[in-house]
């Protein structure tokens, strides 16, 4: 079983909350896309911070195992230090990722920081898919999540896949979310009261932000992904936003997770 944005909420949903250290069953799982690793770790990240604890079923597939040591799932993720030793002795390079799960803080520099790592990936592995927007549009969704996230802290994960030629980059957190951040300005103070989805579309629209003088950094990061013909993926609460072939969709996930998790993906035209 794949673990996709197209699946991962349905998959956590049958998680039993009631019960104490509550079981993720990874058993089945033999692929994990950037945007489902970093909706598991939110919502780790999110439950934790309630005070949930949670027991994991690692991978049975050597593949799927090996990758989550190698992208420092279980440390970004605050498991057992045995754990980590354990599974760190799994850990191998890649030139096709960050090997990584990188947490993400309001610190100078850190978009451009973030965006010259995606640039090197991309170069060692001679990418030819629209380089620099897709340097771009890191940039900007990172710049965005660090000023945004406040107090939960926002991580992104890049994936490179030769075969498809194809560059995924996923980054979320789980923070108040778009319903209540653009909420907390009085002329969107009637969004609390609407689905997660009609919050998260009209926050594409220019201008719209929490911040009286408005902005504009979803609507360029969309325009970016569109131009390169790429596709934007966007969960927030129960809500998602979907933007392909410059059209939008939307609708309800099978989880209400708190926060914002995104996906754009490119490939070769």
């Amino acid at each position: 079983m794949n673990l996709t944005f197209w699946n991962i909420d349905r998959f956590l949903a049958t998680v039993n909350l009631d019960e104490s250290n509550s079981l993720i069953d990874l058993a089945d799982i033999t692929f994990f896309e950037p945007f489902a690793l970093v909706y598991l770790g939110m919502h780790l990240r999110h439950h934790n911070s309630l005070g949930r604890t949670f027991m994991i079923q690692l991978p049975r597939a050597r593949d799927s195992r090996d990758y989550l040591a190698r992208v420092n799932f279980w440390e970004r993720f605050n498991f057992h230090p045995d754990v980590i030793r354990r599974e760190n002795l799994r850990r191998f390079h890649s030139t096709t990722s960050f090997n990584d799960i990188l947490d993400i803080e309001n610190t100078e520099g850190v978009a451009e920081e973030i965006s010259g790592s995606v640039r090197e990936i991309l170069r060692a592995n001679a990418v030819r898919i629209a380089t620099d927007t897709i340097a771009e549009v890191v940039a900007e969704l990172v710049d965005n999540f660090a000023q945004h996230s406040q107090r939960s802290l926002a991580t992104c994960a890049l994936q490179y896949y030769p075969r498809d030629r194809r560059v995924v980059f996923a980054i979320g957190d789980c923070g108040v979310g778009i319903r209540g951040s653009l909420a907390s300005n009085r002329q969107y103070a009637y969004l609390a009261e609407k689905p997660h989805h009609e919050a998260a579309s009209l926050a594409f629209e220019p201008l719209v932000s929490r911040k009286p003088e408005g902005g504009t950094g979803l609507t360029e990061v969309a325009d970016a992904v569109m131009a390169a013909q790429g596709q934007l993926r966007l969960s927030t609460g129960d809500g998602y936003v979907i933007i392909r072939n410059r059209r939008k969709e939307r609708g309800q996930m099978a989880l209400d997770l708190s926060g914002v998790q995104i996906e754009v993906s490119f490939s070769a035209r």
